[in-house]
């Protein structure tokens, strides 16, 4: 009886010390139960953040646009408003961030230390200390694009804005028994009207020509060159130019940034986002409208992981698929990242994404020894190295 005892005992403590010391659950699992010693952990995954830079050039047509063929010779002036679009910059970072779809309870014993950042992100298995993690995942935002400020079209004219038309009334007067008329001049100041204004504009124009001809053409009034013939050229350019954006018009430029946040899925293969569209009025907006062209983030999937799935899926099968599993992790498989807009590419790259990649487990049964250390890495929750001593 007492050696019944000795051997119950013995395969009871045999019993124990092979029991797995850890259990794994995803958060999805339906019959995963909280116990005690039990908590969560998440594995990373990637965000992209990209960074459009778009330069708004606007013609603005000038005051007397359309008197500049007739008043100087220039054809084809715009008369309306012509914006146009161009991408200056494109550049896409990754953020790291918790994966709401790679949560997992662990089930341990007292001895268990698991190692996790600040937000939740496993960083070892009985590693020491958890570390702070700096890598915050920005909010995100859309950066509208603020309206171009209209160009002033200053009235250079050096003359009155006034003109004096003379009206001529009559007056029937009798003189000497015979009417006559009698002419009767009024003088009646009135504004310019904006023809007259152009013509004299026009004017201006054809006199600075003409000063700047006798200058480079060294037709001085004195034997003697004026010593700051370079300042005096210059500021006749500056004035023709002035003058000329009357007829003309002027163009206007502003630069601004739009930040835009993507996450890829696990089930990622090829992709065509389109991530904000540049309208017919040369607006970016996030939604479509009409006659809008799309930005897009173009995503293929290098399926560098697709074997090393397909292997252990392969292995799961022969065990008849594992009951018990140890700590989830990742092989992160490599992304071609580009954005294209209008037949052109913009950025191209290749990137790490981890949740496109290979999700595993490593086996319960090597939780068994105490002594056993594993460190992940905290971007990508690929595993970084086992130890067992």
């Amino acid at each position: 009886m007492k050696r019944f005892s000795i051997t119950t005992a013995i395969v009871f403590l045999s019993a124990i010390c092979t029991f797995a010391q850890i259990k794994v659950f995803p958060v999805s699992d339906s019959e995963a139960v909280i116990k005690k010693n039990a908590f969560l952990y998440y594995l990373p995954q990637t965000t992209l953040e990209i960074k459009i830079s778009v330069t708004t050039e606007t013609l603005v047509p000038g005051p007397y646009s359309k008197y500049a063929e007739k008043y100087l010779c220039i054809k084809n002036v715009p008369t309306n408003t012509i914006s146009d679009v161009k991408i200056d910059n494109v550049d896409v970072r990754q953020i790291s961030q918790p994966d709401p779809n790679a949560c997992f309870m662990v089930v341990c014993d007292n001895d268990a230390n698991i190692n996790y950042n600040s937000r939740g992100i496993i960083l070892g298995y009985n590693c020491g200390e958890s570390q702070e993690d700096t890598n915050m995942f920005a909010e995100s935002h859309f950066s509208k694009q603020s309206s171009l400020e209209m160009p002033v079209f200053t009235d250079y004219g050096v003359k009155r804005n006034f003109t004096g038309n003379t009206d001529t009334t009559y007056k029937v007067v009798e003189v000497d028994s015979v009417f006559q008329k009698i002419p009767i001049y009024n003088k009646v100041i009135v504004s310019k009207d904006e023809e007259m204004k152009a013509e004299e504009a026009a004017n201006y124009i054809i006199k600075i020509r003409k000063r700047l001809f006798k200058i480079v053409t060294a037709q001085f009034d004195t034997s003697t060159p004026p010593a700051d013939i370079d300042l005096m050229v210059k500021e006749l350019k500056d004035m023709e130019k002035h003058y000329l954006e009357l007829f003309i018009g002027k163009v206007v430029s502003e630069t601004n940034e739009f930040v835009f946040y993507y996450t890829p899925q696990s089930e990622l293969a090829e992709e065509k986002v389109p991530v904000c569209y540049v309208t017919a009025d040369d607006e970016v907006v996030t939604k479509r409208v009409e006659n809008s062209e799309p930005i897009y983030l173009v995503l293929s999937n290098g399926q560098s992981t697709k074997e090393v799935g397909n292997f252990y899926g392969r292995q799961f099968d022969l065990k008849k698929k594992e009951k018990e599993m140890g700590l989830y992790y990742r092989i992160p498989s490599e992304v071609s990242v580009s954005v294209d807009f209008d037949d052109f590419t913009y950025y191209r790259s290749i990137m790490t994404i981890p949740q496109c990649g290979y999700l595993g487990h490593l086996p319960a049964d090597l939780f068994k020894n105490k002594n056993l250390k594993v460190a992940f890495d905290e971007k990508l929750g690929s595993i970084r190295g086992i130890y067992t001593k």
